[in-house]
């Protein structure tokens, strides 16, 4: 048996595994930095945690306050206060008499401690009293022991700090606006993704080429322009056309300062997404420099539902067209994107005027036609996929869709839903049961496919309304929420698993019946593929926000706000996830964070016992410090159905 200590918070127990692969020195390797504290951040220092942003006047409010060294020697209860930012409660003198002596409005400003405080317990109300009082109560939980308060009750619009006798929390602010900052970053952050242009004090011009086709390196395409991912010079179509529907929920439901800005990012990088389409309506996937790794779609090439792992061939190239130093068109079919591409641009083209408008129509009619005659193998995403673009495209006005297609496409992934009378229940299964539905870039899909069928309310479905939203209903209260209950911080699960891979080297906990749930991403697998669960939380978020407007459910409106703050510092590390915004965030990763201002992080790793983890070395890590665009486009998500 081997004890790792997280900090001196979290003991992380592992069985040594006869006959596994993964040996024990492996494991040693891997996690040997959960033996200490993390050097950039002082864990052994007490220290309070909350929404580095803020929060809504109505939003639910939480802090929570972690020991640290002193732990073990703290009471059951400890008062909190609310002040104004920089209105520190009075304490008692630190500073040296002669400082004192002159009668100096400042506070002594060398080496300031915490000391204890003038008079307790404070009083709202009092001269020089806080505006707030509140308890944070011990509480003994799977991700160790801390104390949390709540101050939904405190509404008064402002920019405040959190204290206790032991820490201070960052700055944060209450107002009905607060949400807008996400708004323009993500503005900011999309503007900065641009590639084939020069984006000042951001990136010289780059890939400004045009490509050849990776099977045909005489035929080039124009596609310069759209968005990099992740700062990367790779242009993915998987995970960078869902932009489009976060741009289009700015232009329609974003501060009206932000519309036209939104609607530009949209055009810009539709452009390049209408040139990714053949004239046959088949749609590729994605365009990058060097040599293709072409994989394949049905084993390795894919890995939690995520395509793409393994790319290779991201290289800058020198922006001068069709002179033989070129970049490439993947062109394996993709039914994932295929659909994504009619979702989108049918989206889109409810969004845009004139040309633009039926342009994006009648690609995505095309894109739809050779989807559907194009057999795929029936995961749980294409199919969830293939009905969100049916459904899109009908609503839309496309012509080759039919109702009977939408209902064919309904009844298969109502069918890949557990319903189960104990335990978890209403979470989506793969075909045949094989395993459960997870997905680090899409978790939400078939919900989400579900939630607009209900929201385009077509006619003609009527006799399946009732059972798409008791199936909706069914995911979220008795799969996301029933399992948010088995963490203090309410965060719904990263996905249920038929065969848990490696089960004595990592945790996993019971569902109902054969399966088992995690709540974040496993580390052991065959193929492994330790990525952080930001963007699984948002989507959670999204989805919860977006019902919850529907079907006028506040309760699942103020679960996807909790899942908000948790990405913006109210987290067990007391760190922002959103650079952009916030006080103290982890170290993204790699130089391409310079090209990548206001960005989301993929965020949290769960350790083999399934508690959170967060590197926050110097020595970054791909696990859980890049930055990512997928946690970004939920967030805008999320709060645009939040009013």
């Amino acid at each position: 048996m081997v004890i790792l200590e997280y900090g001196n918070r979290m003991p992380m127990i592992l069985s040594m595994i006869p006959k596994s692969p993964i040996s024990l020195g492996v494991l040693l390797i891997v996690f040997g930095f959960l033996g200490q504290s993390q050097p950039l951040y002082d864990y052994e220092t007490p220290f309070l945690a909350t929404s580095q942003l803020g929060f809504l006047t109505d939003s639910p409010k939480q802090v929570s306050f972690f020991g640290g060294r002193l732990q073990d020697s703290l009471p059951d209860e400890i008062p909190f206060y609310i002040t104004k930012v920089g209105m520190r409660l009075p304490r008692k003198s630190i500073a040296p008499k002669i400082w004192s002596e002159q009668k100096s409005v400042f506070r002594w400003p060398l080496n300031t401690t915490l000391s204890e405080y003038n008079t307790t317990p404070l009083k709202v109300g009092t001269q020089d009293g806080p505006l707030y009082v509140g308890r944070l109560k011990r509480i003994d939980t799977r991700w160790g022991v801390f104390w949390q308060g709540d101050f939904t009750d405190f509404t008064t619009p402002g920019v405040y700090q959190l204290e206790n006798r032991f820490g201070f929390s960052a700055p944060f602010q209450i107002n009905d606006q607060v949400y807008e900052r996400l708004e323009r970053g993500y503005l900011e952050f999309m503007y900065s993704q641009r590639s084939g242009v020069e984006i000042p004090g951001i990136r010289a011009k780059e890939n400004a080429d045009d490509a050849y086709l990776d099977v045909d390196s005489t035929y080039y395409m124009p596609v310069a322009g759209g968005w990099n991912d992740a700062g990367d010079w790779r242009k993915w179509l998987f995970l960078t056309l869902p932009n489009l529907d976060a741009l289009g929920q700015l232009a329609l439901r974003g501060h009206p300062a932000f519309r036209e800005s939104a609607l530009e990012e949209m055009r810009w990088g539709n452009q390049y997404f209408h040139q990714m389409i053949t004239d046959k309506g088949q749609v590729y996937g994605d365009v990058g420099g060097g040599k293709n790794r072409l994989g394949s779609y049905g084993d390795t090439w894919w890995n939690e539902n995520h395509p793409g792992v393994t790319a290779a061939g991201d290289l800058d190239y020198d922006n001068i067209p069709m002179n033989g130093i070129e970049r490439q068109v993947r062109t394996h079919y993709n039914p994932l994107v295929q659909f994504q591409f009619v979702r989108h641009q049918a989206l889109a083209s409810t969004v845009f005027e004139g040309p633009q408008k039926s342009n994006s129509l009648v690609l995505a009619d095309r894109a739809w036609q050779y989807g559907v005659s194009v057999p795929h193998d029936e995961r749980t995403l294409f199919v969830a996929q293939q009905l969100l673009a049916a459904v899109e495209l009908y609503h839309a006005g496309g012509p080759s869709v039919k109702p009977e297609q939408i209902g064919t496409l309904t009844d298969r992934l109502l069918e890949r839903q557990r319903l189960n009378s104990e335990g978890l229940s209403g979470y989506f299964m793969e075909k045949d049961n094989r395993d459960g539905y997870r997905s680090i870039a899409f978790s939400d899909e078939p919900a989400m496919a579900l939630l607009r069928l209900l929201e385009v309310d077509i006619p003609s479905m009527a006799p399946l309304k009732k059972k798409v939203q008791e199936a909706l209903t069914s995911y979220i209260e008795d799969y996301l929420l029933a399992d948010a209950k088995s963490n203090p911080f309410h965060i719904p699960p990263y996905g249920v698993y038929r065969n848990p891979p490696f089960p004595k080297a990592q945790k996993f906990r019971e569902a109902s019946g054969k399966e088992e749930v995690r709540t974040f991403i496993h580390v052991f697998s065959e193929d492994p593929m330790p990525h952080g669960t930001n963007s699984v939380f948002l989507q959670h978020g999204y989805l919860m926000a977006r019902a919850g407007h529907l079907l006028e459910k506040p309760t699942w409106k103020k679960a996807a706000e909790k899942i908000l703050h948790w990405s913006m510092g109210h987290n067990p590390y007391g760190l922002c996830l959103f650079t952009g915004v916030g006080f103290k965030h982890p170290i993204p990763a790699s130089f391409m964070n310079y090209k990548i201002p206001s960005a989301p992080l993929i965020g949290f790793l769960g350790t083999p016992n399934d508690r959170p983890y967060l590197e926050t070395q110097n020595l970054v890590e791909w696990s859980t410090q890049e930055a990512w665009d997928v946690p970004y486009y939920f967030a805008i998500g999320l709060i645009s159905y939040l009013d």
